[in-house]
């Protein structure tokens, strides 16, 4: 009854069968330059909780670890490569990929076996259908891409269970539509997208967030007007997004808000409306300074009756030109 499982240094293994190793819990390889194919038939290793790959195919290193008690979360660190070890002569990008798998081990619904599948591909397969097998895995709550990756996975919408997406490349310039489909989505954070030029129109429709991050989106200009429908949002962050001059006029409606920081942008000026946010947490750039401040209980009051004085006023004006 195999449990433990190391091999190293096997330089002329090519293809290694994990199927007949049904009690199989850990697993490490290393220095197998020649291993081309991993299998692992799905419900195979329904007893694996730590597995640990360097060097094969697609994954430059694959760990699979336990954790307890949360969804299971994947993490991918993309870098191109100039040569694929199986077709040294194709002429199509390559990518490698750093892959942390973490999950409630030893896992019931065959995440192990698909990632282990995925690694199996080379590293000139299309991003198109690798991003679609990891958007294939099951109850996925946490997702982390990062690194050499031009696009986003265009199947995101399919991660039904995710609940934080977060992406750090320096060549992304649009989100796919498919991210508003993301209804559990909590966390969205936007990491270093120099290249980003803009956001989802609808972006309000992803009606559960609560903390959005677009840090050091340097192209990126505009705040779409549907961010204002975003009602359990706590925390927006534009932090050294350069470019971004001003924010939707109706920020005010943004009732669960609790921190805004706007530093590094050329924001001069706040929307009117967000005096309706008492005890909102602005952090913003002054004289090359970090300078935090908190809107009072009072500014909605003021707003208010500023509001309504100026109504009158014009309703007034009107009454006596008739």
């Amino acid at each position: 009854m195999l449990k433990s499982l190391e091999i190293k240094g096997c330089l002329k293994l090519k293809t290694l069968d994990l199927g007949g190793t049904p009690n199989l819990e850990s697993l490490h390889i290393e220095e197998c330059s020649s291993l081309v194919k991993l299998l692992a038939p799905i419900g195979g290793l329904k007893k694996l909780t730590n597995l640990k790959a360097k060097g094969f195919l697609r994954f430059t290193n694959l760990y699979i670890e336990e954790s307890y008690g949360s969804l299971p979360s994947l993490d991918l660190h993309g870098k191109l490569i100039d040569t694929c070890p199986l077709h040294p002569d194709d002429n199509f990008p390559k990518f490698q990929f750093d892959c942390t798998y973490r999950e409630d081990l030893p896992s019931l619904i065959g995440n192990v076996e698909k990632l282990i599948s995925v690694g199996s591909s080379c590293a000139c397969t299309d991003l198109v259908s690798f991003f679609g097998s990891n958007c294939g895995l099951q109850h996925l709550g946490y997702l982390t891409l990062q690194g050499d990756i031009p696009e986003a996975p265009k199947d995101l919408g399919s991660l039904q269970c995710l609940e934080r997406f977060t992406f750090r490349s320096t060549s992304i310039k649009h989100l796919p539509d498919s991210i508003l489909f993301l209804k559990h989505l909590k966390s969205l954070l936007l990491l270093d997208c120099e290249l980003l030029e803009k956001l989802p129109e609808d972006l309000g429709r992803l009606e559960c967030l609560e903390r959005l991050i677009l840090k050091r989106c340097l192209v990126l200009r505009d705040i779409p007007n549907s961010i204002c429908r975003l009602k359990s949002l706590k925390y927006l962050s534009l932090e050294d997004s350069i470019r971004v001059e001003k924010l939707p006029e109706e920020l005010g409606r943004l009732e669960c808000l609790e921190e805004l920081d706007i530093q590094g942008t050329s924001i001069k000026n706040l929307p009117p409306s967000i005096s309706l946010l008492g005890g909102l947490k602005i952090v913003r750039s002054e004289e090359g300074t970090t300078r935090t401040t908190t809107t009072g209980g009072c500014c909605m009051v003021l707003y208010r009756i500023f509001s309504s004085w100026h109504e009158w006023i014009l309703l007034h004006c009107n009454n006596n030109r008739m």
